[in-house]
């Protein structure tokens, strides 16, 4: 039963990918839906499906909520670092000049799979309410940061979507947003 629960909110989190530009780009939905391309906002294919499949969880086992709470937040702070980890390593650290797409793909599964084993181990050990208030409160300020940091343009080069086009005229590949 638990691996259908996870792969069933993998396959949220795969259809969840693409459903911003079709909606209409919706402001409503920018704190759940990936708004770019960029691999912060694709984050938001971990965040959100990980705290649905572990609230599932919760539950079914009638499991309280500091402990979903708890599970959550492990989850979702271990995908934080897998994700962007992987997809920095081998952008910056191996000096690969472009996203590849299977290895995207293949860093998302493998985030939701760490952040999962991770989140039902805690959900396991049944942690209190002394860490379930300070976890809430994190996630609280993920969900919040996600609505707020989609709504405003990219000024960062880590929060740019990047769009590549055949080599400029300069030989160099352009940003979203610059020229």
């Amino acid at each position: 039963m638990l691996w259908l629960i996870f792969l069933g909110f993998c396959a949220f989190g795969t259809i969840q990918h693409f459903l911003f530009v079709p909606l209409g780009r919706p402001r409503r939905l920018m704190w759940l839906l990936p708004v770019s391309e960029s691999p912060w906002e694709h984050y938001k294919l971990a965040f959100w499906p990980l705290g649905g499949a572990l609230g599932t969880v919760c539950l079914l086992a009638d499991l309280p909520l500091h402990t979903f709470l708890c599970g959550w937040f492990a989850a979702a702070a271990h995908s934080f670092c897998t994700m962007l980890g992987i997809y920095y390593f081998y952008r910056a650290a191996l000096g690969v000049p472009r996203p590849v797409l299977w290895v995207d793909i293949g860093n998302f599964y493998v985030t939701m799979l760490c952040g999962w084993q991770l989140g039902l181990q805690v959900l396991r050990q049944n942690p209190g309410w002394g860490f379930g208030l300070p976890a809430g409160l994190a996630l609280l300020a993920c969900g919040l940061f996600f609505g707020c940091a989609a709504a405003l343009p990219p000024e960062k080069p880590m929060f740019q979507e990047e769009r590549f086009s055949p080599k400029g005229e300069d030989g160099q590949i352009h940003h979203h947003g610059k020229r």
